[in-house]
Order: C-alpha cells, then structure tokens, then sequence
C-alpha cells in the first residue's frame, strides 16, 4: 500500500520535495511544521498538534490501518512543509469512505504542492479500496483550499450552517466535500 513511497514531487517554482509516511522520528519537525501554521487554522483542527503533549500522543497513536500519515519533506533543509492524513472507519459500513485532511506550510502555498500532494493522496486511496474521499473546510477560513478540492472534482455535498466558532466566538459554515473514486480509471 505505502510502496509508492518515498516520492519525489517537484514544485511549481523548482522545489524538489520528497512525499513519505511519517514516522515517529518526526515528531520534533512536526512541532516545528505545526507551529507555523497560522493560530487561526489551527484553532478549527481536532487536535492542537503544535502542543507538544498532544503531538507526541497523536504520533504514538497512529494506526497504519485506520490513519495514514504522509509529510512534504524539502529536500534543501529537509524541513517538513506539508502533511496529509487518510482517516478510515474501522466499521464495515464506513470502510469504503476516507476522511482527508491536509495542511501546507504557509510559505509554500500556491506553488502547486498541495494539489500534488492530493492527486497523490487520491492514488493512494484508490490502492486501499477507497471509493470516496470526503474533506471538511471552514467556511471564510480555507477558501484557497475548497477551490483546489474542487478543480480535482471533489464536489460540495453539504453546508452546515454556523457549525464551527472561531477563538473570538464568531460562526462559520462548514462545508463537506465528497470526490467518488474509480478504480481503473482515470479520475481526471
């Protein structure tokens, strides 16, 4: 499942960057990749991963079974600068359903890693068996995100209305997309 990886991606300016699964040796450039992230996104994340406490339970819980884990490695400073989580269900009714989550360093947005990283990630998925990938987006907060979901064909299959607060207490919507994947065929 994961012998795709490691992987090479290159950026939209020349950046070679290496996709792999993280591993626990990680966690002190997680903390470091993590803390960067504007405490606005990291305040509608499940879990506060810039806390060190909470990192090092999150990394000695993953399950390569039911969480997959993939990171953005550059390779100049060997810095992480993306990471990427596959979410499944342990129950049969659910295992046909993915929930992703995925989050690139503010200084790398809008160099094409993020889509990259998701037509890779779709890849990934279609191995496992998945046949739907569903993402969750906070309304106001990742639009830049909701349009690149969309133009790799994940489409808007609900709003809740006022769902989610932010630190000050102020509501957003947050919309759930669904992308359907064909095995043996070509998504695109």
């Amino acid at each position: 499942m994961l012998t795709r990886y490691p992987k090479e991606i290159v950026s939209a300016d020349g950046i070679r960057i290496i996709l792999r699964p993280v591993m626990r040796e990680d966690e002190k450039s997680l903390s470091e990749f993590f803390s960067r992230i504007p405490e606005e996104e990291r305040w509608f994340r499940r879990h506060n991963l810039a806390e060190p406490a909470v990192l090092r339970e999150w990394i000695g819980d993953l399950d390569q079974g039911r969480i997959i884990v993939i990171v953005a490695v550059n390779t100049i400073d060997n810095e992480i600068i993306a990471n990427v989580r596959l979410h499944r269900r342990p129950t049969e009714c659910l295992r046909h359903l993915a929930h992703l989550r995925i989050i690139v360093d503010l200084r790398y947005r809008h160099r094409r890693i993020g889509t990259q990283i998701l037509l890779n990630i779709i890849e990934l998925a279609k191995d496992m068996g998945i046949e739907k990938l569903v993402a969750e987006f906070v309304a106001g907060i990742e639009e830049t995100a909701v349009k690149g979901a969309r133009k790799l064909d994940f489409f808007e299959q609900a709003v809740l209305k006022d769902y989610v607060k932010d630190s000050q207490g102020n509501y957003h919507d947050l919309t759930i997309m669904v992308k359907t994947l064909h095995q043996g065929m070509s998504d695109f």
